[in-house]
C-alpha cells in the first residue's frame, strides 16, 4: 500500500505539467461560434481548469495523510484527480459524438 501510493503521486506530478498546458489553452474552446451557450463544454472547460489545483492539493493533502500513516485515505485523496480525468475523457467523447 505504501509503495502504491508513492507511484501514484508521482504520476500525478508528471501528469501536473501536461495539465497545467490544457489549462491554458482550454479557453480556446469557445472559439466555435455558439459553443459558449453549450453546457457540455462549459463542464469540460471548468474540469480543465480544476485540474491541476485538484492535483496540487490531493498531492498536499495525499502526504500529510501518507506522514501519519493513514495510507487508505492516502489512496483515496489519490483517487479525486482520477476522477476528474475521468470526468474529462467522457466528455471529451460526449460532445465528440453528440455535438454538431
Amino acid at each position: 500500500m505504501k509503495t502504491t501510493v508513492i507511484v501514484i503521486n508521482v504520476i500525478f506530478l508528471i501528469i501536473l505539467i501536461p495539465s497545467l498546458f490544457g489549462a491554458m489553452m482550454s479557453p480556446m474552446m469557445f472559439d466555435a461560434p455558439g459553443s459558449e451557450k453549450s453546457n457540455k463544454t462549459w463542464i469540460l472547460f471548468c474540469c480543465m481548469i480544476a485540474l491541476p489545483p485538484l492535483i496540487i492539493i490531493a498531492q498536499i493533502i495525499s502526504w500529510i495523510a501518507y506522514r501519519r500513516e493513514n495510507h487508505d485515505l492516502a489512496l483515496k485523496i489519490n483517487a479525486l484527480p482520477a476522477l476528474n480525468i475521468l470526468i474529462i475523457i467522457v466528455m471529451f467523447f460526449i460532445i465528440d459524438q453528440f455535438t454538431d
